[in-house]
């Protein structure tokens, strides 16, 4: 492709600076998403997933790398925006992708290493830290839990990832989290055996999709919504000296969990989407439904094996980490957008990771070939550069997104974190940051 990576990324960046114009387009009835009888707006304003906050960390990360430019006014003028909308409509939750972690993670990737926006992010913290104890409080009352009580996107796993950039001012708040995920992670009665409490049963299912593959409910084992994201955070604050009882034991029987449930055939050995409580039962993995991505299947999974394993100085956890990343990111199935939760941002990101986690040159020739992949996406009539791609392989759908979920700042994000490294934790929105 004739165009740099930098002048590709500062011209799309630019188009996203234009409120006005970009909100026309991704308001546009013909750019919202459909799944099944709903149509979903793919543009909210306060979400890093889909709105301000994402263009915020995008223009942060933009002012590090090329400090001159003037990328820091852009994203005042959005957070002013953002402070202008929690003044007039408050915040929905604490979560990180559609709460006040994320409106949180965004100031502190404009922030200029901490010198900005100090009030705002200290006040942010300080709602976290009064009302963080109520919610464990409710979920721990729950019998069963939903996959959004303790996720990445809208769970504690994604608050406490917000929380550890602040280990001793938060602490309060992570120690809360932990307690909790030790907690849920006890064995309990399901039916005629014990089994660990993050199991989901049915009638908490997210989508009647789940339902009805899993009919007798289920274990998530995708980064984005399943047992990565706890193992992650149980790692990282071990890594920042943070410790509750039987955190330790928590971080194997987790690590343990996603080691016996692999699916190993003629490929090699690597992970599905959910573990259903008959395979639990059973041992093993009968069900074969996967996606290399982020969100499901290998790259995530792999990703909290590596840490884990470097955390406890495991080689056996990082090897099966490091063979099932290989594994992934050659085959790259069900992968067809650019974008990071499910496309190729995700892995090439990931693969980044790997390779600053582990050193092997593999991981790093891969994530900038994945990079140049990803370019090739890029189409200057596109309104944002890019299109997220939904629907499958054969049945494409295309939609214009700006956020750091399905959006153009999350491939950006990618793109300038592998050629430049990152200069900004935006990835601990995706639980990928080194602590």
């Amino acid at each position: 492709m004739s165009v740099s990576m930098k002048e590709l990324v500062c011209n799309v960046a630019k188009k996203l600076s234009d409120y006005e114009n970009m909100k026309r387009i991704i308001n546009h009835p013909s750019n919202y998403i459909k799944i099944g009888n709903r149509s979903i707006n793919p543009f909210n304003e306060l979400s890093l997933s889909h709105g301000l906050p994402a263009l915020c960390a995008l223009y942060g990360e933009l002012s590090e790398q090329y400090p001159d430019e003037g990328w820091d006014v852009l994203g005042h003028q959005y957070m002013k925006k953002i402070g202008k909308q929690i003044n007039q409509h408050g915040f929905s939750s604490l979560s990180m992708f559609t709460g006040l972690a994320g409106v949180g993670l965004a100031a502190v990737c404009l922030s200029k290493g901490g010198k900005r926006y100090q009030n705002f992010i200290s006040n942010i913290n300080q709602v976290i830290e009064e009302r963080i104890e109520e919610i464990i409080d409710y979920l721990k009352q729950k019998p069963y839990p939903n996959m959004d009580d303790y996720d990445a996107i809208s769970g504690v796993a994604g608050i406490a990832s917000y929380c550890l950039l602040f280990p001793q001012e938060m602490k309060k708040s992570i120690t809360l989290i932990l307690k909790y995920i030790v907690d849920l992670s006890q064995d309990k009665q399901i039916e005629d055996i014990k089994a660990p409490g993050w199991y989901i049963p049915p009638e908490n299912s997210f989508s009647e999709m789940e339902k009805r593959n899993w009919p007798s409910g289920f274990f998530n084992i995708g980064l984005s919504h399943g047992i990565p994201a706890l193992l992650i955070v149980l790692c990282n604050a071990k890594k920042l000296n943070i410790y509750v009882d039987g955190q330790d034991e928590c971080i194997q029987k987790l690590a343990d969990f996603l080691i016996k449930f692999q699916i190993k055939d003629e490929n090699g050995a690597y992970w599905g989407t959910h573990v259903s409580l008959e395979e639990y039962k059973n041992g093993s993995v009968l069900n074969k439904n996967t996606r290399d991505a982020w969100c499901y299947g290998t790259p995530g999974v792999a990703y909290s094996l590596l840490i884990t394993g470097k955390t406890l100085k495991n080689q056996s956890y990082i090897d099966c980490a490091v063979s099932g990343m290989k594994l992934a990111s050659k085959r790259l199935y069900d992968i067809f957008s650019p974008s990071f939760c499910h496309g190729l941002s995700g892995v090439a990101y990931i693969c980044n990771r790997f390779y600053e986690e582990t050193n092997i040159s593999y991981f790093r020739k891969t994530a900038h070939k994945l990079a140049n992949d990803i370019m090739e996406f890029y189409n200057d009539e596109f309104p944002f550069g890019f299109k997220n791609i939904e629907g499958s392989e054969e049945n494409k759908e295309y939609y214009d997104c700006v956020g750091l979920i399905d959006g153009t700042a999350g491939i950006l994000l990618t793109l300038l974190a592998i050629q430049n490294s990152k200069k900004t934790p935006w990835d601990c929105a995706f639980l990928l940051s080194e602590v």
